[in-house]
């Protein structure tokens, strides 16, 4: 049965393949209507190994995309490439990566292992990693990305407990991003960082050429969390891209002193801003408290400033791409515009009636108005796309997605947030002539 499913699945992709050639080539008569500019797809990537194998594998699979995501990627292309040539924007490079690698190498193996998966360059991965640290530190102009970020909001009572986050990012990103559902256990080689390695299991949604957890994601200890970028105008050089530090949350056990240490970064500290909404997913639903963490760079310590705020039963929060109770020097750009604008949106939506449904999740996340900052962006024109909206319902644990308008668009994913362990290794009864059936450890007694 196995193999004529996967025989369908290649005469589908050929079959899709083809057509989309004859369409850009606007033969006459062809058989093949236009392709969306969204496509109702998100790919899950199911993946087991040590961090080089799991990052390679995901190059691997999706290289196509990263290499189309690289060569789009406008600020990589006319800004960030041009100045890691400069021996100065070199300087800085390697200043980052080398903190890195003292903190995180099991991350930074596993950038390289996606680098050498794809067959891409690692230093350009880095780079988009790196961010806004490099121009900022050489005293350089960087383009205004647009009205770039994400917004989370959280809804917390006993008949609904929900973490929704939209992803709204670069036009270049729509449809190139993925879920990687992972089980990392460590090689030998890749320990001995200030972060110790550890076995990792988690879900989380990865941007094309990055690593997956600066986003969304939960984990196999029942931590689930979305981010926001905090776009500072003084990122700091020497010190850690976020992307790292929030990869390392995909570790976390659901501890809140564990997460504030890794979100601290004792002797490093982060290089630039962040925001976490979190929550534990085995709690009670009476006792269920949500977190949303603000997190900026320190520059006369080595550490992250971190600031934790609560929402228990009956409290809402969101949060977006600018900081709501730290103070740090942040670029007043449109991504601070929009923040401002979607937020208002939201407490006019909210005004006279509380949400306190997925109903009403989805009626706020969704929302199109206040051209050209809207909550949901989807305009063909637009500079930035809402290019995926998420919602984690912890009542009902589960991961529900769209990629298009969720409230005329039915979603197109759900994934459960348990984790199960599937058959059990009979290696050893093998050896021993011991085996009586295979089954799943969650399979009733008879």
């Amino acid at each position: 049965m196995e193999f004529y499913i996967f025989s369908i699945l290649l005469i589908f992709n050929s079959t899709f393949y083809t057509c989309s050639q004859k369409r850009n080539k606007s033969d006459p008569g062809t058989c093949c209507p236009p392709v969306a500019r969204r496509q109702n797809s998100i790919p899950v990537h199911y993946v087991t190994g040590t961090h080089y194998e799991v990052g390679y594998s995901v190059g691997r699979t999706f290289g196509t995309i990263i290499k189309q995501f690289i060569s789009a990627y406008e600020p990589l292309q006319s800004e960030l490439l041009k100045m890691f040539a400069l021996p100065e924007g070199r300087k800085i490079y390697e200043e980052s990566l080398k903190s890195t690698e003292q903190y995180f190498p099991q991350y930074v193996i596993e950038l390289k292992g996606m680098a050498d998966g794809a067959d891409v360059p690692f230093h350009e991965l880095f780079l988009m990693a790196l961010d806004d640290t490099l121009p900022k530190n050489l005293n350089t102009s960087s383009k205004d990305k647009g009205p770039v970020g994400c917004t989370s909001f959280i809804i917390n009572n006993l008949n609904a407990q929900l973490l929704g986050h939209t992803e709204d990012a670069m036009s270049e990103t729509v449809n190139n991003y993925y879920i990687i559902s992972a089980h990392v256990v460590p090689g030998e080689d890749e320990s001995g960082g200030l972060f110790a390695a550890r076995d990792e299991k988690f879900e989380a949604l990865a941007y094309a050429g990055h690593l997956p957890g600066y986003a969304s994601g939960h984990n196999h200890h029942g931590l689930v969390f979305s981010i926001n970028t905090i776009f500072v105008s003084k990122p700091l050089r020497g010190k850690i891209p976020r992307e790292f530090i929030t990869r390392a949350l995909l570790a976390s056990k659901a501890n809140l002193t564990e997460i504030v240490d890794v979100l601290t970064n004792k002797g490093i500290g982060t290089a630039d801003g962040f925001n976490v909404n979190f929550a534990f997913l085995d709690v009670p639903v009476k006792s269920r408290v949500f977190y949303t963490a603000e997190v900026t760079p320190k520059a006369e310590d080595n550490r992250s400033e971190v600031y934790l705020a609560d929402f228990g039963i009956g409290r809402n929060s969101l949060h977006t791409n600018r900081l709501l109770h730290l103070k740090y020097p942040e670029l007043n750009e449109a991504a601070y515009g929009s923040s401002v604008s979607r937020e208002s949106r939201y407490r006019q939506m909210t005004k006279n009636r509380d949400a306190t449904s997925l109903e009403d999740m989805i009626e706020i996340l969704g929302n199109k108005e206040d051209d050209p900052w809207p909550i949901f962006s989807d305009k063909a024109t637009a500079r930035v796309s809402t290019i995926h909206l998420g919602i984690f319902d912890f009542i009902g644990k589960t991961w529900t997605m769209w990629t298009n308008d969720p409230i005329n668009n039915a979603p197109l994913l759900q994934l459960p947030l348990t984790f199960r362990n599937f058959v059990n290794p009979i290696g050893n009864k093998v050896a021993t002539n011991k085996v009586d059936a295979i089954g799943t450890i969650d399979e009733p007694d008879n």
